[in-house]
């Protein structure tokens, strides 16, 4: 009986997912279908090493790991012009993945991203942190701590400015800057869902979620988790732009901080000094650049790490000058009663050059 009650079971599973489809014409649909009951069976999502027994094991016939990674890297017709497809491979290159669409990329832990309510949850719990008492947990900027779920939404430079402008206050004003850099948002119920599903590594019950992640708002509209300590990040969906802008222009019009100094006259940047013009490649100026560029050593002027351009034409002075060219050392060596520091203040002082 239980071998026929576990028929019964896959055959339901295959009538539901699209399996019953024949011919090559397959959509993402039904390979996402075919590792649902290779995962259901074994308890674990197909790799790129699951067999054809594998499979075979899970009721699923002539497929395995590899087949599955190269129909999706190189997809028929039907599956190309699949918009879920297209949608999932778009994310997989935007994300770093030249090769487009892979088995991993099905895994319900990569595809899992925020709803449009979600992310609506958490744009409406944007503020900006309060100024810390004198006995609260202050970060070495001065701000207070995070609470247990708050995290940093890292906007990015075109939005803020933007929102600012919106807000009436100067987004050069280096002051309305620092105070606007720092938003937080509430982690809601459905991120912290997220960041389990996807498989980003939890803190524990007591540590701050902002010790370990951050929020990312790209000027793509696109919105990521990122790890605090690690590199790297996972997309977690799409917004629209101009809702967050007018989001943090009414938080911005709000802050009694900047309304100080919405009006008041911006301070002054320093000026940056100018760089001066490189020589002109094979001038009199280049040659001299390099020159100083040697370093005196007792008796000897070692050449820089960096490959010269006029090297040939300082070996020739220097040799002149009674230096010895020392290949394997880079050095150029003088007899004892020669100053290699004064011979190159010559040459520099030489305006024949």
């Amino acid at each position: 009986m239980k071998p026929k009650a576990h028929r019964t079971q896959v055959a339901d599973s295959q009538l539901e997912l699209p399996l019953g489809r024949s011919g090559g014409a397959h959509d993402l649909a039904y390979y996402i279908g075919i590792c649902k009951i290779y995962a259901a069976y074994h308890k674990h999502w197909p790799t790129l090493d699951a067999s054809r027994e594998e499979f075979r094991a899970a009721r699923v016939k002539d497929v395995d790991g590899q087949r599955i990674q190269r129909e999706l890297r190189y997809p028929a017709p039907e599956l190309e012009a699949d918009p879920e497809y297209q949608a999932l491979r778009e994310r997989c290159l935007l994300d770093g993945m030249r090769e487009g669409v892979s088995l991993e990329a099905l895994d319900p832990r990569y595809r899992t991203v925020l709803s449009e309510s979600g992310i609506a949850g958490l744009f409406a719990s944007i503020a900006l942190p309060v100024r810390a008492g004198p006995d609260a947990v202050r970060y070495a900027t001065g701000l207070p701590a995070h609470a247990l779920e708050e995290l940093t939404l890292r906007v990015g430079q075109g939005i803020a400015m933007r929102a600012l402008a919106d807000a009436g206050v100067d987004p050069q004003d280096p002051r309305v800057l620092a105070r606007s850099f720092s938003v937080r948002v509430h982690a809601n119920d459905e991120l912290k869902s997220v960041i389990d599903r996807i498989g980003i590594h939890r803190p524990s019950l007591d540590a701050r979620l902002a010790d370990h992640y951050l929020l990312d708002a790209g000027e793509d509209g696109r919105l990521t988790v990122r790890y605090q300590l690690l590199a790297g990040g996972r997309y977690a969906g799409r917004f629209e732009v101009g809702q967050l802008c007018a989001k943090l222009a009414s938080v911005y019009a709000l802050d009694p901080e900047l309304a100080q100094l919405r009006g008041a006259e911006a301070l002054e940047m320093p000026a940056v000094p100018a760089i001066p013009a490189a020589p002109a490649p094979g001038s009199i100026g280049e040659l001299r650049e390099q020159l100083a560029m040697l370093r005196a050593d007792g008796q000897s002027l070692v050449l820089p790490i960096q490959a010269l351009s006029r090297s040939a034409d300082i070996r020739h002075l220097l040799e002149e000058a009674g230096g010895d060219y020392r290949a394997a050392a880079q050095r150029f060596d003088f007899e004892a009663d020669i100053d290699p520091a004064a011979v190159v203040a010559q040459l520099l002082r030489n305006g024949a050059l």
